[in-house]
């Protein structure tokens, strides 16, 4: 979309500390000119990534919409929403074809086998995307098979699944606020393409979003996805381990930022006690200890989605590249170290897209919008409603497209097997009229035989009287 007053794109991301708004328009150049943005606090009714209150949820996304409408003095007509939170992951599934003798393989075979994947969901979870990954046909491995001849195709697939309920609870709450969804696009794939290099994505890397509740994983390989998981672990993690010393959360995150480490000092009896605000004191060894211990849990999560991803250290030749609010901590690339093993490591606090805010100026200096950003990279539909105070421009409206149900095996079963009955039935049908038709044609060939039989009986007896007249 080009700049213009009423062409512009709005995102939102629904994250587990905040809920963050942005609106903006696509330079030519690929940069983004900041329009508007708005934060509202959401611990009480986000967790984990995921909504657990729909009325609360229902009037920030309102007070966000306001918020950006009244900067811009322009109604928001859609919102591009990012889609995450704990127990989205990825599952791997096979689609297999057979065929009579070897041939060309065709767009609409790798269709069909794409459609069946998508179909392959259990009730209770639902296929946000599916990246297919190789084909095999016969011994050899082909990621663009069209065109090729084989008797036998093997379709490889990972598809990013989560529960069935999030995508509903996402959409109930814009209908609420009566607020169209452009698009959910998952946010951590969204940051991920933004982030990372062409060079780390083809020799495999490990992207890791270090959130407040959750932290991502997404390993890459040969410029595709090749694992993903959400690990319900994040920064509020190592706020509640502080709290439990009796402090209070904004006073637990303000010790953390100032003497929180991810490797204790090994020198720690040495540090003097940490005063608190009430005049108690805590034992620096005993506050680091918390901290570090909860950083080396998410790190030895993060290091077991990279083993799932069936991946090495030497085969992910790019590394590790980490962003999110809790990657700024001291010492955490020693951690990450010593408990990945991986010693080429980047951190990443802004996105690689270039800004245009010159009202400003400081906007994402600590990459707290980044997620939003992407997103909003994402957007291809104009999100303008037009002036406010003005009536908005009729759209044509676009024909729903009906979700497409969900087959489970039994029911793939049952249709098979009416469609075989169903066939069965019109071939035996064929054949009864077939015989009825024969039947029919030799009772005719009967009755002119004895027409023409009789025709000669009387020809023959006419012959005789004749002859007997002569």
């Amino acid at each position: 979309i080009m700049a213009t007053e009423d062409n512009f794109i709005v995102a939102i991301e629904l994250g587990s500390s905040k809920v963050s708004g942005i609106a903006g328009c696509k330079q030519p150049d690929g940069a983004i000119q900041i329009l508007a943005f708005a934060q509202e606090p959401s611990t009480t009714f986000i967790r984990k990534g995921r909504i657990n209150n729909v009325n609360k949820m229902t009037q920030c996304i309102i007070n966000i919409k306001e918020k950006l409408e009244q900067k811009m003095q322009k109604s928001v007509s859609r919102v591009y929403v990012g889609i995450g939170g704990m127990g989205m992951h990825t599952v791997a599934n096979t689609v297999v074809r057979h065929l009579d003798s070897k041939v060309e393989v065709t767009q609409d075979m790798i269709d069909s086998m794409c459609d069946e994947n998508r179909n392959s969901a259990n009730i209770d979870r639902d296929i946000l995307e599916s990246v297919p990954q190789e084909y095999r046909l016969g011994t050899q491995l082909q990621t663009e098979p069209v065109g090729i001849l084989t008797d036998n195709i093997e379709g490889h697939y990972l598809n990013i699944v989560a529960n069935s309920t999030v995508r509903e609870e996402i959409r109930n709450c814009f209908r609420n606020a009566s607020v169209s969804i452009a698009d959910l696009p998952i946010t951590v794939l969204a940051m991920a393409d933004n982030i990372l290099t062409g060079p780390e994505k083809r020799s495999g890397c490990v992207f890791v979003d270090m959130g407040s509740e959750t932290t991502s994983v997404a390993v890459f390989k040969n410029n595709m996805l090749r694992h993903l998981a959400v690990i319900p672990l994040g920064s509020a993690n190592i706020n509640r381990d502080i709290m439990s010393l009796q402090i209070e959360d904004d006073e637990a995150e303000e010790l953390k930022l100032k003497y929180g480490s991810a490797i204790a000092d090994s020198d720690a009896e040495e540090h003097k006690p940490i005063l608190l605000r009430d005049g108690r004191q805590v034992k620096y060894e005993e506050f680091c200890g918390l901290v570090e211990a909860r950083i080396e849990e998410i790190i030895l999560n993060v290091k077991t989605q990279i083993t799932l991803s069936k991946y090495d250290n030497a085969q992910l030749i790019g590394g590790l590249i980490i962003t999110g609010g809790a990657s700024h901590m001291k010492d955490i690339d020693k951690a990450f170290v010593r408990d990945t093993k991986f010693e080429k490591i980047r951190f990443v606090r802004n996105l690689r897209i270039p800004l245009v805010n010159k009202d400003f100026p400081d906007f994402n200096a600590d990459g707290q919008w980044n997620a939003a950003i992407a997103l909003l990279d994402k957007g291809e539909i104009n999100c303008c409603g037009g002036s406010i105070g003005q009536p908005e421009p009729e759209e044509p409206e676009e024909p729903e497209v009906p979700e497409e149900p969900i087959i489970t095996e039994e029911e793939r079963l049952r249709i098979a097997a009416e469609e075989t009955a169903r066939i069965k039935a019109e071939a035996e049908a064929e054949a009864r009229r077939k015989l009825e038709e024969e039947a029919n044609l030799k009772a005719a060939a009967r009755k002119n035989n004895f027409k023409l039989f009789g025709t000669k009986i009387r020809d023959f007896f006419s012959g005789l009287v004749s002859e007997k007249d002569n």
